[in-house]
């Protein structure tokens, strides 16, 4: 830093000479003041004096000098010079290192097409340096100065972000608002974000956000298009009007954006918004599955699974099954293996149904662990394991899962795969029970009936089982006829 307050004023003259826009300027001049704050300490005159020393511009070129003046800066506290040694450490003191530094001079006379050079050097990670978003935002914000409007933009964006500097709503309000005036679109739409996300001083603020939307919606970015249909898409607003969501979709979708295509295309689907139209709703979400939109193909390729929305078809509901599963979607790898399990398009093949719930119960996908569980305590596909069945079991429970709680409180109750404790095991039955799950009310009915793990109560066996059988559970139907079998003799 300056030693004092005359050494400011000199270093901003130095500045001055320096800028290559300026009326004074004078890279000599610029050198000769740099060199005398830099032999009183001052770390910034010191890093750009070695910029002028290390390329030999308007001065003898004397590299030993500069290193030594780096080091000096460095350990005041300078980061430009801490990196330009970590960068001659990298690369060894060749031509390339000399030809970086003279862009930095250059970029520190302000010339915007080298500071949007080095800006992509460190962006993309360029030889001779590494990636460094830090430098990277630090340069190009000299062309946000110089009113560069995509510059603007992306320095905003990166404050946004926390891209290379710490997150600063400030000054990223502060250069999208810039960029805006400037007629960018993508600005108009970041700042529409920052209202919508409650990031403007205030909780989430809809009415800007659409106004932001708006504008860079009618300036053609076709995320805000997107953004604004979805604002008209959201239930319990004063927005809520999904037709006049509609144009806002169509026009992003037009464009290729792959969210917009497939909320349009279901639309069309299910005849919300719009009339009801299946050639158009399969075009959209063909579209947008081509687009690589997971949600897109998991959906579309389920509506094509049931055939009760769009015809069925189990040729192109496998295709994007497949597609998203290949990319590790949960939901497509268990909805495959159940397409093989139950020989569904494919031939039965119990083997591959095991490895698709194994790869999605993996990941957690809640009924393929609920189905791997029962794959393996019925030895189906898979030797029969009780104990890894109570395993996957337990896994959905945690979840959640009605069913699994139901057949891992039976585990528990009568001790198979797991350490016996009826008491845990009552206690998973009756969550599933009071879900309002058939198993779990058929469990708990069968075991007040039978009276062997739990004391014999009739009512309460009448109770669950009439529940689940009600839901149409046969073996529930057939208990409560014994029972009334029972009562007549």
């Amino acid at each position: 830093m300056p030693s004092d307050i005359s050494d400011v004023g000199t270093l901003s003259r130095a500045r001055s000479y320096l800028n290559c826009a300026s009326p004074v300027y004078d890279p000599k001049m610029a050198a000769g003041l740099l060199e005398e704050l830099s032999d009183r300490g001052d770390a910034e005159a010191q890093y750009l004096y070695s910029l002028f020393l290390y390329t030999g511009t308007s001065v003898a070129e004397d590299r030993s000098t500069a290193r030594n003046i780096l080091i000096q800066s460095a350990a005041s506290g300078n980061e430009d010079s801490a990196l330009m040694l970590k960068e001659i450490d990298a690369n060894g003191e060749g031509d390339a290192v000399k030809e970086l530094f003279a862009l930095k001079l250059r970029g520190e006379e302000r010339n915007t097409d080298v500071c949007e050079t080095l800006f992509r050097m460190y962006t993309e990670g360029r030889p001779p340096v590494r990636k460094d978003h830090r430098t990277a935002v630090r340069w190009y914000t000299v062309c946000a100065e110089e009113d560069d409007v995509n510059a603007q933009n992306t320095v905003g964006f990166m404050y946004l972000m926390g891209k290379g500097v710490g997150k600063d709503r400030d000054k990223a309000l502060y250069w999208l608002r810039k960029a805006a005036d400037n007629g960018n679109a993508e600005a108009m739409y970041h700042i529409g974000e920052m209202y919508d996300a409650g990031l403007c001083y205030s909780d989430r603020n809809l009415k800007e956000a659409v106004n932001w939307y708006r504008l860079a919606a009618d300036a053609g970015n076709v995320d805000a298009q997107y953004s604004l249909a979805a604002i008209h898409m959201i239930q319990g607003t004063k927005y809520f009007d999904p037709s006049r969501a509609v144009p806002y979709l169509e026009k992003a979708a037009a464009s290729g954006h792959g969210e917009a295509q497939y909320q349009l295309g279901m639309m069309y689907a299910y005849g919300q918004g719009v009339r009801r139209d299946e050639s158009k709703a399969t075009a959209l979400l063909e579209a947008s599955c081509e687009s690589g939109f997971q949600q897109a193909m998991v959906d579309y390729a389920g509506l094509r699974l049931e055939g009760e929305v769009l015809r069925q078809d189990l040729g192109t509901a496998a295709k994007w099954f497949e597609t998203a599963a290949a990319s590790c979607n949960g939901y497509a790898q268990y909805a495959l293996a159940c397409m093989y399990g139950n020989g569904n398009h494919y031939e039965k093949d119990d083997k591959t149904a095991v490895k698709y719930f194994t790869d999605a119960a993996e990941m957690g996908e809640v009924n393929s662990q609920y189905c791997l569980g029962c794959l393996y305590y019925e030895g189906r596909g898979v030797d029969k394991n009780e104990k890894e069945a109570a395993v996957w079991f337990q896994q959905a429970a945690e979840q959640g899962h009605p069913g699994a709680k139901a057949f891992l409180g039976m585990l528990c109750v009568t001790g198979t795969g797991v350490d016996q404790d009826v008491n845990e095991g009552m206690r998973l039955i009756g969550e599933s029970a009071a879900s309002g799950h058939p198993e779990g009310q058929y469990y708990l009915g069968k075991l007040y009936m039978d009276g062997k793990y739990v004391k014999r109560n009739i009512p309460s066996a009448k109770k669950y089982l009439s529940m689940a059988a009600k839901q149409g559970d046969r073996d529930a139907m057939a208990l409560i006829s014994r029972i009334k079998a029972e009562r007549m003799h």
